[in-house]
């Protein structure tokens, strides 16, 4: 007879670990925006860079939300808070490695 495990996000019905799903909030002033459909990652940690990444794109495409109350909250399928991000005021687009700085020449 199987054994029915409990994992920690979701319901185990086959003996093996299902990939817990992880969903993406975004907190602006009183504004909330629900992730309906979540992301499934192996661990937290990766839930963790996933919502530093979007911080660091939210940022550089909406600099508005560059204002400091804003932030990305990562829950778990028991909604319960993993991790939270602040979409920073100190982002900078990337400058290709081996270069200090990209000078644009204009042609006349």
């Amino acid at each position: 007879m199987r054994c029915f495990r409990r994992s920690s996000s979701s319901f185990n019905l086959y003996g093996f670990d299902l990939m817990p799903r992880f969903f993406f909030d975004l907190y602006y002033d009183r504004y909330v925006v629900l992730d309906p459909g979540g992301m499934l990652l192996e661990r937290r940690a990766g839930a963790k860079l996933a919502a530093r990444e979007m911080a660091r794109h939210l940022a550089v495409v909406r600099p508005e939300l560059r204002n400091g109350r804003s932030w990305i909250r990562v829950r778990d399928a028991r909604r319960n808070e993993v991790h939270r991000v602040t979409i920073g005021l100190d982002v900078r687009p990337e400058v290709p490695a081996g270069r200090g700085s990209v000078t644009l020449i204009a042609a006349e």
